[in-house]
């Protein structure tokens, strides 16, 4: 109990915009307080001087993780990141794979009737989303909800788990800088995706700062278009590009297939760096020199974030690995 030279709830509750008994509810970890109105009472709380919140305490013993698919190695990767971490809370989870049970690739309505018939403890969505009325919903029944890896802008309010896309693309960048590369292109994913905005703004920052202009081309994050785009600048550009950053190990693949066409040998003629660390970076040859992904970490990260107070936006270190496929100039 607070001493009493502190306020009570009812000065509070005023300051926080809100009831009372959402104020006791806050303070005893109750599940029925949305993130945003928890934030705003933990806010109040601090100012005046109450000791913070405890952390939201599960509903049940499960929590809810919905999938694009499960032909991803990198969502079950993060999958497994998230079934360890609920190991050791105590919890199980229900996963639902939502692939083409919508045009969009969202869960159902009728998936919201079931996660509030198991009191589901919360949501996880893993490179996937929801529609604002399921999400609206669920703030309404006080069911918290992370997005992992997110393929779109997250809504409003909606905590998310992310790499540091930034800080991975300017590491890429800067390692083939140092290498003595100026001329360097960048294969960027698809436009409006977090994480390929994050990257080629990275990559844009590294080379400013080391005052290079960089050539950009499109890549959708598939192999294909990568190598159709690299093999048009390859064809159009003199001198070629010394080096690449591909934005993912898939499109890096096709910078390999499009120098090799070209009669351009990795990393004799090109250095190439990627993004992700996939099994592609180990199959081909030279292996690749790519960013790492804590895909593992990001799913236990996104748990934690599910049951303590939620960040708006969290980010966890990348790694620069380096193979053999980038080469001094």
């Amino acid at each position: 109990m607070p001493s009493p030279q502190l306020p009570k709830l009812a000065v509070i509750a005023r300051e926080a915009g809100v009831s009372v008994a959402t104020v006791s509810k806050a303070i005893n970890g109750r599940a029925d307080v949305s993130p945003r109105t928890r934030r705003l009472v933990a806010e109040v709380l601090r100012r005046r001087g109450y000791p913070s919140p405890p952390a939201r305490r599960p509903r049940g013993g499960l929590v809810d993780i919905v999938l694009q698919g499960l032909d991803s190695p990198y969502a079950l990767a993060i999958f497994g990141g998230v079934e360890s971490a609920a190991w050791d809370a105590g919890l199980d989870l229900v996963v639902s794979a939502v692939l083409d049970r919508t045009r969009h690739g969202q869960p159902p309505t009728a998936w919201l009737e079931r996660v509030s018939a198991r009191d589901s403890a919360g949501v996880l969505l893993v490179r996937t989303s929801i529609t604002a009325p399921q999400r609206a919903w669920l703030a309404d029944h006080g069911v918290p909800v992370v997005i992992v890896d997110p393929r779109r802008p997250p809504p409003e309010g909606v905590p998310s788990v992310a790499s540091d896309n930034v800080g991975g693309a300017v590491a890429a960048t800067e390692h083939l800088i140092g290498l003595g590369h100026r001329r360097i292109a960048v294969v960027t994913g698809r436009e409006g995706v977090p994480c390929a905005d994050e990257r080629l703004a990275g990559h844009r920052s590294a080379m400013a700062a080391a005052g290079l202009s960089t050539v950009e081309v499109g890549g959708c994050f598939q192999t294909e278009p990568a190598r159709r785009a690299v093999a048009g600048l390859l064809a159009s550009t003199s001198p070629a590009p010394t080096a690449f950053f591909a934005c993912s190990d898939a499109m890096a693949l096709g910078v390999f297939q499009a120098l090799s066409a070209h009669g351009l040998r990795v990393p004799d003629d090109a250095s190439v760096v990627g993004f992700d660390d996939s099994v592609l970076a180990t199959s081909v040859t030279p292996q690749l020199t790519t960013v790492r992904q804590p895909w593992s970490a990001l799913g236990a990260a996104a748990l934690a974030c599910l049951l303590a107070p939620p960040r708006e936006r969290m980010s966890l270190p990348t790694e620069l690995v380096v193979r053999a496929s980038t080469a001094p100039r």
